[in-house]
C-alpha cells in the first residue's frame, strides 16, 4: 500500500528510477560509501599537508614569526621558498579535499596553492603561533 502510494506520486520517470535503485541498491550504496570514505581521507590528506607546511615554516622562521605582524609575515613568506612539495608528500593519497567541500582535487602544488594563498597561510601561522 505504501509502495503504491509512493509510486502514484513520483510519476513515470520516478518509477523507472525507483525500480533501477531497487534492483541495484547494493552497488549504488557501495559507490556512495566508497566516495565518502575517499573524501574523508582526502580531507585528512589536506589537513596533514597544511599542518606540515605550518610546522616547517615555524621551524624555519621561528623567532621572526613571533615578532612580525601580518604584513611582515606576508613579505617574509613571499620572499621565502615555501616547501609546497614536502608538505604534499606527507600523505600518500593522490587527492585532497579542502574543508567545506566534497569534491576531490588532484594533489599537486597548483591545486594546493589555489586553496592556501599566502594571506591564508599568514593567518594560519598567526593562529598557531606559540606564545
Amino acid at each position: 500500500m505504501v509502495d503504491a502510494y509512493i509510486r502514484s506520486m513520483i510519476g513515470t520517470w520516478g518509477n523507472a528510477i525507483l525500480d533501477f535503485y531497487i534492483v541495484n541498491n547494493f552497488w549504488i550504496n557501495a559507490i556512495i560509501l566508497i566516495y565518502t570514505l575517499v573524501v574523508i581521507l582526502s580531507r585528512r590528506s589536506f589537513d596533514l599537508s597544511l599542518q606540515s607546511l605550518i610546522i616547517t615554516l615555524q621551524n624555519q622562521h621561528g623567532e621572526q614569526i613571533t615578532k612580525k605582524g601580518p604584513g611582515g609575515l606576508l613579505g617574509l613568506f613571499s620572499k621565502t621558498n615555501i616547501p609546497w612539495t614536502e608538505a604534499l608528500a606527507k600523505s600518500p593519497l593522490p587527492f585532497i579535499t579542502p574543508p567545506g567541500s566534497i569534491r576531490l582535487y588532484p594533489k599537486n602544488i597548483q591545486t594546493f596553492q589555489r586553496f592556501i594563498t599566502l594571506e591564508k597561510l599568514v593567518n594560519l601561522v598567526q593562529q598557531k603561533r606559540t606564545p
